[in-house]
C-alpha cells in the first residue's frame, strides 16, 4: 500500500513539475513596459519558433517624449506575424495604467505556453490539478460539466490557434502610474487613462441639454458648471464635486446640494434647478475647488483668485476602455456616467470621438488583419469574470454563435464559460482574501454599466467571445513588497482560467461570422 501510495506521489508531482516554471517574474516588482518588451523578446529568442515579438501600434507621445510602442507576443506552433487564416486568441493587460497585477498575469500565461509548447500531457496548474476537467463546481454548487473542451493539451493547443498576448496596451498611462506623481493620482488610486494632453485652444467648452445634446450655443442665462478636482485631504469622493460660474463673470462657487453627493444626484439636481438655471459643461480645462477657498459650499469665490491658485488646469489623458466605437457615449439610462464620461478631467473620460486614441486604434486594425475568435481582457479592481454587455443592465447577447448544434445562446454559453472559469479561479486558497471568491456576472458588480467599452464592441462588432477578468479585489496599486508577495499569487490563480478559456476558444471558428 506504502509504495502504491508513493508511486502516485511521484506521478503527480512529476505532472506538476512538468508544466514549468511560470508566475515568477511578479517576485521581481514592477517592471516597466521597455523591461517587458525586453522579457517577451527574451521568452521569443528561446521559443524554437514558436513565438514571435511586434509592436501593434504606438502611443501619441507627451511634450517631452515620443509614443512608446504596444508590444505583443504572438505564440503557436511555427508561429508567423503574417498568418491571417489561423484561429486567434488576445489577451491584454493594462488598458488602465494602474492595474499592475495584469501585466504579470499576460506573462504567467505566455510563460506556461512555451514552457509546454512541446509537452502532450493534459495541462495542469501550480498544484498539480488538472485544467480542463469534466466537471466542476460553479457559483451556486452545482457541477458544471456541460461545455468540455476537446483539447487539453498545449502542444494540441498551439497546434490548432494562436494566441496573441498584450501584457500593456496603455504603456504611456501605466509606465506614468508607477513614478510619484501618478501613484498619487485620484487619491493613491493611481494614474487610469492614457497621457494625452488636450490643447483648450483647439477643444472648445460644450455644454449639455438634460438629455444629452450638446446646445449650439451655451445659454447665456444659465450657470455653467463643471466636475472638480476637489483638491482636499479629506474623504470626499473623487468625481463627485461640481464647480459653477455664476452670472457674475468674476466669481465661481462650489454647487450645492453638498459635496458628498454621486453623480447621478448632481445631474438631477442641475438640470432641476430652476432659480438660477443651470447647465453641465465640460471643457479641456480642468476645472478645481480648494477647501480653503470657502468654509463652505456658498460662498463665492473670486475667479481671478482661483486663476492664481491653479483654478483652470488642462487636462489630459483618456479612458481606452470607454473609446471603443460600440455603444460609444451612451447616454439613456446612464445619467450616472454621463458627467463623468464626457469631462476631460475625469478618469473616466470617453475620448472627444469613438476610437480617437491611437491604442484603440491600433486594437481595432490588429482585428482586422487577423482570424480573431476570442478575447481576454484582464482588469484589477474586483474578482470578477464580466461577459457582454457593459453598457446596459439589461441589453443580453441573444444569438448564435457560439453555441452551434446545441442551440445554446451566446448568454447562456457566455454564463457556462464564465462559470467554468470562476470555478478554477476559486479552486485553491492563496491565503490572501482579496483573491478568492470570483464570481460570474454581466455587469461590474451586477449594476455598474459603462459604454465604449471592449468587449462590449468586440462581441457586438466582430462577434468575437469577449470576456473581461478582473484579477484583484479593490486593489490596483502596491508597495513594492506587496507587489512581490501577492501578484504571483494573483498570477497563479488567473493562468489556470485563461488556458481552460483557450481550450475552449480552440473550438471556434470565426470565418464562420457574417461579414468575416
Amino acid at each position: 500500500m506504502k509504495k502504491i501510495l508513493c508511486i502516485l506521489l511521484v506521478v503527480l508531482f512529476s505532472a506538476a513539475s512538468a508544466q514549468g516554471s511560470y508566475c515568477q517574474n511578479g517576485n521581481k516588482g514592477f517592471k516597466n513596459s521597455r523591461i517587458i518588451r525586453r522579457y517577451l523578446e527574451d521568452l521569443a529568442a528561446a521559443s524554437s519558433g514558436f513565438a514571435v515579438v511586434r509592436s501593434i501600434g504606438t502611443t501619441a507621445g507627451t511634450e517631452t517624449e515620443p509614443g512608446k510602442p504596444v508590444t505583443a507576443i504572438l505564440i503557436s506552433k511555427n508561429v508567423s506575424w503574417g498568418n491571417r487564416e489561423k484561429p486567434t486568441v488576445i489577451i491584454t493587460g493594462a488598458i488602465h495604467g494602474n492595474e499592475w497585477a495584469t501585466p504579470e498575469v499576460c506573462i504567467g500565461i505566455a510563460e506556461y505556453l512555451l514552457h509546454n509548447r512541446n509537452n502532450p500531457e493534459p495541462a495542469r496548474d501550480d498544484k498539480g490539478a488538472l485544467i480542463n476537467q469534466t466537471a466542476l463546481s460553479g457559483d451556486d454548487g452545482n457541477e458544471q460539466h456541460i461545455i468540455v473542451p476537446s483539447i487539453n493539451s498545449v502542444k494540441q493547443l498551439l497546434s490548432t490557434i494562436q494566441v496573441l498576448i498584450i501584457p500593456v496596451l496603455n504603456p504611456e498611462g501605466y509606465d506614468f502610474s508607477y513614478l510619484p506623481k501618478g501613484r498619487a493620482s485620484y487619491y493613491d488610486a493611481g494614474w487610469r487613462e492614457n497621457r494625452r494632453l488636450y490643447d483648450p485652444a483647439k477643444n472648445d467648452t460644450i455644454c449639455y441639454r438634460q438629455n444629452g445634446e450638446p446646445f449650439v450655443r451655451p445659454p447665456e442665462n444659465a450657470e455653467h458648471c463643471f466636475l472638480s478636482d476637489y483638491n482636499d485631504d479629506g474623504e470626499i469622493e473623487e468625481e463627485a464635486v461640481l464647480v459653477c460660474e455664476t452670472r457674475d463673470p468674476d466669481e465661481i462657487y462650489l454647487f450645492q446640494p453638498a459635496l458628498s453627493v454621486v453623480s447621478k444626484e448632481i445631474f438631477r439636481a442641475i438640470y432641476d434647478s430652476q432659480n438660477p438655471e443651470r447647465v453641465f459643461c465640460a471643457s479641456p480645462r480642468r476645472r478645481m475647488w480648494k477647501a480653503e477657498w470657502a468654509p463652505d459650499d456658498e460662498t463665492p469665490v473670486q475667479i481671478a483668485k482661483a486663476k492664481g491658485d491653479g483654478y483652470l488646469k488642462e487636462a489630459r489623458g483618456v479612458d481606452l476602455n470607454r473609446n471603443f466605437q460600440y455603444q460609444w457615449d451612451v447616454v439613456r439610462g446612464q445619467e450616472h456616467l454621463f458627467i463623468r464620461s464626457r469631462s476631460y478631467g475625469s478618469r473616466v473620460f470617453r475620448g472627444p470621438h469613438k476610437l480617437s486614441e491611437p491604442e484603440t486604434m491600433a486594437m481595432e486594425q490588429l482585428i482586422e488583419q487577423k482570424n480573431i475568435v476570442a478575447l481576454i481582457d484582464y482588469h484589477s479592481g474586483s474578482t470578477q469574470v464580466l461577459y457582454p454587455y457593459a453598457y446596459s443592465t439589461t441589453a443580453r447577447p441573444q444569438e448564435n454563435f457560439f453555441g452551434g448544434k446545441s442551440g445554446l445562446t451566446d448568454l447562456e454559453i457566455f454564463r457556462r464559460i464564465s462559470e467554468t472559469i470562476t470555478a478554477l479561479l476559486n479552486r485553491h486558497d492563496r491565503g490572501d482574501k482579496s483573491i478568492v471568491n470570483f464570481t460570474a456576472a454581466q455587469n461590474y458588480n451586477n449594476s455598474s454599466v459603462g459604454s465604449g467599452v471592449a468587449r462590449d464592441c468586440y462581441y457586438g462588432t466582430e462577434k468575437i467571445a469577449a470576456l473581461n477578468i478582473e484579477v484583484h479585489d479593490r486593489r490596483y496599486t502596491y508597495e513594492d513588497e506587496e507587489f512581490r508577495k501577492i501578484v504571483p499569487e494573483i498570477c497563479k490563480t488567473n493562468v489556470p482560467g485563461a488556458l481552460w478559456f483557450l481550450f475552449w476558444a480552440a473550438g471556434l471558428d470565426g470565418s464562420k461570422v457574417p461579414g468575416r
